[in-house]
């Protein structure tokens, strides 16, 4: 059975509490979806270990550019896109193939032509 986590913040004890229920059951008014936000010492940790796994690795230019284009929202360069229509056609061309493959081995067998 699928679970959705559910959060709320106790007022007695000011931590927050995290409870999976069932997908289609609303919990009510305390309890809002998702894990809540983060406190400040765990994003403050999580922002340090990630400085500290990609700190000296310097990214080529290349991936650079990439990373540029992505944000800009262009999602596959001019190479991608050709080597991508390049694939879609070498299906096409194979499933043809196939294809008539078959049906002449129908035709043969429907008309006897062993």
């Amino acid at each position: 059975m699928k679970q959705k986590r559910w959060y709320h913040i106790d007022p007695k004890s000011g931590k927050k509490v995290i409870r999976s229920f069932d997908v289609g059951v609303n919990p009510g008014d305390p309890w809002l979806p998702g894990m809540g936000p983060h406190s400040p010492e765990a994003y403050a940790k999580t922002v340090e270990n990630n400085r500290k796994h990609f700190l000296g690795k310097p990214k080529s230019q290349e991936q650079r550019q990439k990373m540029r284009d992505a944000k800009l929202g262009k999602k596959f360069t001019q190479e991608h896109c050709e080597r991508l229509t390049q694939a879609h056609e070498q299906r096409r061309v194979a499933r043809r193939e196939r294809n008539l493959e078959a049906m002449q081995i129908a035709m043969s067998t429907v008309m006897g032509n062993d």
